[in-house]
């Protein structure tokens, strides 16, 4: 009995240094997870179709410009300061800036952050268009139709104008440009 409780202690013994010796060498060659709080985006690493990296000087003097034309303002992330949680939506803050309430719901929205403008309408039935004019009058460009439910895509509105329009068979509703 005592023999063999001996082979069990030694046997016991030879595992655990031999774990022992053999773990710390395994601990070290296994990569580490990233950490999450400071882990980085690089604006070439990000799917131009779904996101943008913007400088926070540039986001805070001109929006995201451009950039964001043709974009979804609901779903398009505009990342900064370089971290992979710092980012929003142009929807977050925006506002309605010009309406139409004749005999329909259109809206002319704002974000200030990306200084972008979209049209939303109050229906489906009502057909949405976004315009983008320069400031001497001439159109910029234009998307119609829904990106989603009730609204259009984003134009640039930076040190331009904007206006929503809406169709519904042969009637034309408009709100003032902003």
């Amino acid at each position: 009995m005592l023999k063999r409780n001996l082979v069990r202690l030694g046997a016991t013994l030879l595992i655990c240094l031999g774990g022992a010796v053999v773990a710390p060498q395994a601990a070290m060659s296994a990569p580490s997870a990233p950490d999450s709080s400071s882990t980085t985006i690089r604006a070439q690493d990000l799917d131009p179709s779904t996101a943008t990296m913007i400088p926070d000087a540039e986001l805070a003097s001109a929006g995201c410009g451009s950039t964001c034309d043709g974009k979804n303002p609901a779903t398009y992330k505009i990342y900064y300061s370089g971290c992979t949680s710092c980012y929003h939506y142009c929807a977050d803050d925006a506002t309605t800036v010009a309406s139409n309430t004749s005999g329909i719901t259109l809206e002319l929205r704002y974000s200030p952050r990306c200084r972008t403008a979209w049209a939303r309408v109050g229906s489906d039935f009502y057909y949405p268009t976004i315009r983008s004019y320069y400031s001497d009058g001439r159109v910029r460009t234009s998307y119609s139709g829904f990106v989603d439910a009730y609204y259009t895509q984003m134009v640039n509105d930076a040190g331009l104008l904007a206006r929503a329009e809406a169709t519904a068979g042969p009637s034309t509703w408009w709100t003032s440009k902003y």
